[in-house]
């Protein structure tokens, strides 16, 4: 089996449980004796986030020292301890820790990408992040209807428990992966050669990021586009029965209907001849009209469509910036890049939990929308400005 194949399974595994369980925090927190656990809610549901945003870039410089695949097995492990303290939790303080240590030693994400690195380079390792970005969403798709069928169980943190064996069976299954003093398989598209041997091609096209074009602008577009996107999704549900949508089914499936858009684009983007600034900016600028019509939208009519036209904007932004990133990676240092990527996304998240919450209150549950489509526009005020499209070389991360 192919090490992409194993990997993003493995990724799947990890991020069944990290992305499906925040969903039925209230039914958790009421298991461990709290009556009232509305306002406990929000801050265990950033938690874990919080603490990987800040634990990710120095993990990624322990990858860059100690190996990708040491940093993967570490991560996987983390996860299995930390499910294992919620799971077994007898107070409110013991799950708070469970959680902290997900997000501390989690981060599989970051670690998947460090790891693919050494096997991929150019479209092939851009490629390969679209994957890992698929199992993330597969996983968030299916992990909540999985899920919902055992939260009812009296002890609902029996689930942890059980859950522990997936990352568990992750670590398992790639603790016979090679390592990086092991040669990595010889793939297609892989490594700096393939770079090499890729760069008449790019530089006919034109799409090499600028030179002296700071890393520090991929991580605000990463920031943009992450914060964007989240800003939409912890008030949806209310925002669709507001529209009048007749059912929490429907309003699911309109929900998860950008992710599933996803799923089936994401594997033929390697198709795409656009440049990398050019599908960025048609992905920011579909994704930012889809969300002010979202925020314009009187009722349910139309929501189909905009929530297509959503989709569409995360598979060429994620491809476009993917490919921003595999052309400015210094290979040597991946680790620390993607740790770094990985926690702007994070605190893009953070800020955009808060940020729902707070327009919200002071607004009416549309205004998130506005402010994804203000995000979307910044975002292309980055790419116009910092990205240009040059025949010469390519930016590499500090």
């Amino acid at each position: 089996m192919p090490v992409i194949a194993i990997v993003l399974f493995c990724h799947f595994l990890t991020a069944f449980t990290a992305l499906g369980m925040p969903l039925f925090l209230p039914r958790m927190l009421t298991s461990l004796g709290l009556a009232d656990s509305g306002y406990l809610v929000g801050a265990m549901f950033v938690l874990p986030t919080v603490c990987t945003a800040l634990t990710a870039p120095w993990w990624g410089r322990f990858a860059d020292r100690f190996g990708k695949k040491t940093s993967l097995l570490r991560a996987q492990a983390g996860l299995v301890l930390g499910f294992l303290l919620s799971g077994f939790a007898d107070s409110v303080w013991l799950f708070a820790l469970g959680l902290m240590v997900q997000g501390v030693s989690g981060g599989t994400l970051a670690a998947s990408n460090a790891y693919l690195s050494r096997l991929y380079g150019g479209k092939a390792l851009a490629h390969s992040l679209n994957l890992t970005q698929c199992s993330a969403r597969l996983a968030l798709v299916c992990a909540p209807i999985v899920l919902g069928l055992f939260t009812h169980l009296s002890e609902p943190l029996q689930i942890y428990r059980a859950l522990a064996l997936l990352p568990l069976l992750a670590l398992l299954i790639c603790s016979f992966l090679p390592g990086d003093g092991d040669q990595a398989m010889p793939t297609a598209g892989a490594g700096p050669a393939a770079d090499k041997a890729d760069a008449p091609t790019r530089m006919q096209t034109g799409t090499e990021i600028g030179t002296g074009t700071a890393f520090s602008h991929l991580l605000w577009l990463q920031f943009l586009f992450c914060f964007a996107m989240v800003v939409t999704f912890p008030y949806f549900l209310p925002y669709s029965e507001q529209l009048g949508v007749g059912s929490d089914a429907l309003s699911g499936f309109y929900y998860s209907l950008p992710h599933l858009v996803y799923l089936l684009l994401a594997f033929h983007t390697k198709k795409l001849s656009l440049s990398p600034q050019l599908q960025s900016r048609l992905g920011l600028g579909l994704l930012g009209i889809s969300c002010l019509g979202q925020f314009l939208l009187p009722g349910s009519e139309g929501l189909l469509w905009l929530r297509l036209l959503f989709g569409l904007g995360i598979v060429l932004s994620y491809s476009g910036l993917h490919l921003l990133v595999s052309q400015s990676l210094n290979h040597k240092a991946a680790g620390l890049s993607f740790g770094r990527f990985d926690a702007w996304g994070k605190w893009a998240g953070v800020m955009a939990g808060l940020a729902a919450s707070g327009v919200s209150q002071l607004g009416n549950l549309q205004w998130p929308f506005l402010l994804a489509a203000l995000s979307c526009g910044a975002g292309l005020f980055v790419l116009i400005f910092s990205f240009k499209e040059v025949q010469d070389h390519a930016c590499t991360v500090p």
